[in-house]
């Protein structure tokens, strides 16, 4: 009996060694494959100094062609024509509002330029958070080289190395798997956005908003390396110049292990922070424009009163000051005579001939 329990705790003592042999060496060839092509954003190679000069490398050479002037540009250009359409076609059965039709003539043209744009807007875009993940990265030799050793100390407590090695290797591997599906999203998002600010500026119900909210998360995939090239950078500054030191083996082996865990919870909180501000931002930029075209309508219809009010309180506050100010208006215009009537015969005014005119006068008496 003791030689079979012996048995059984020396196969548990080799699975708990085989996983952490295992997930630690997850850890390590992360850290030794780790570089900026990880973090790097995909730009495409011209043929010119400029980013406008036409792509050499693929897919980039496909989306160009598909986006300027391609099937996709045609695609999207025809759907945002028949939203408009169909918008204006379910009014039929009185759904929607004058509002909502106005509208969807005003956001078309918006979203008939961003289609028109949008390879050079996306791509301008990658290139700017290319540059600045460059510029924040740190030397990826110098950190590895410094977690490696790290994790060079052995741990005692087999219990604390399995759940070190989960950690990390969990970490590294979901972080390296992270950045991957962005990489491929970029290329998905790229080629499908066109369609998107179709149906998102088209104002059809419910098709709209879901496009919308597709095009929105373009914005925190785009920036996702940074926050995990600041994390990178930080451990770089603290441990890679050797001017903070862990004094065990234990706080050794937690720095390691935490590193991929906490550049991966940054990365995610940014994806899932950036999303609902970006749509406030969108919905900002939407209400200034709206704000500035109400101000300057109030200011040349109805004068500097009604613009006043469009500024401070909105355009719906400035239309109903112009209606105000218009009855106001014709009240005091309704209260006034005219100055080309006539008033010597209104009744109740005396007449310059009354003083002349009698019984006397018509009998004959002078």
């Amino acid at each position: 009996m003791v030689d079979l329990i012996d048995i059984v705790l020396e196969g548990f003592k080799e699975i708990v060694s085989w996983l952490i042999n295992l997930f630690m060496q997850g850890l390590r060839s992360g850290y030794e494959d780790l570089s900026e092509a990880t973090f790097g954003t995909p730009t495409p190679e011209t043929n010119a100094a400029l980013v406008f000069g036409k792509a050499t490398n693929e897919p980039w050479s496909t989306l160009q062609e598909a986006l300027l002037g391609g099937e996709i540009m045609l695609i999207s250009l025809l759907l945002l024509v028949m939203s408009v359409q169909g918008r204006h076609a379910i009014r039929i059965f009185n759904i929607g509002s004058t509002y909502e039709a106005r509208k969807t003539r005003k956001t078309a043209w918006v979203g008939a330029f961003l289609i028109l744009t949008w390879y050079w807007i996306g791509t301008l875009a990658l290139y700017l958070v290319d540059g600045f993940t460059l510029a924040l990265i740190p030397s990826f030799s110098s950190i590895t080289q410094v977690m490696l050793s790290y994790l060079e100390d052995f741990l005692m407590n087999p219990g604390l190395s399995l759940l070190f090695a989960l950690v990390g290797g969990l970490g590294m591997w979901a972080l390296e798997a992270l950045f991957y599906i962005r990489e491929v999203l970029l290329y998905v998002y790229l080629y499908g956005m066109p369609i998107g600010f179709a149906l998102a500026y088209g104002n059809v119900p419910v098709v709209s908003n879901i496009a919308a909210e597709f095009t929105k998360r373009f914005v925190p995939l785009a920036i996702l390396p940074l926050p995990a090239a600041v994390v990178f950078k930080g451990y770089d500054l603290l441990y890679g110049s050797g001017s903070l030191t862990p004094g065990t083996a234990f706080l050794k082996y937690l720095v390691a292990a935490s590193l991929p865990l906490i550049a991966l919870y940054v990365t995610w909180k940014t994806f899932t922070f950036a999303t609902p501000l970006t749509a406030k931002v969108v919905g900002g930029a939407t209400r200034g424009a709206a704000l500035i075209g109400g101000v300057a309508a109030g200011a040349s219809v109805a004068g500097a009163g009604v613009a006043t009010t469009a500024a401070r309180w909105g355009p719906k506050a400035a239309a109903s000051h112009a209606v105000a100010q218009k009855a106001a208006t014709d009240d005091q215009n309704d209260d006034a005579t005219p100055a080309y009537r006539r008033t010597e015969n209104e009744p109740g005014e005396r007449t310059g001939a009354s003083d002349g005119r009698g019984m006397e006068f018509d009998r004959g008496i002078h």
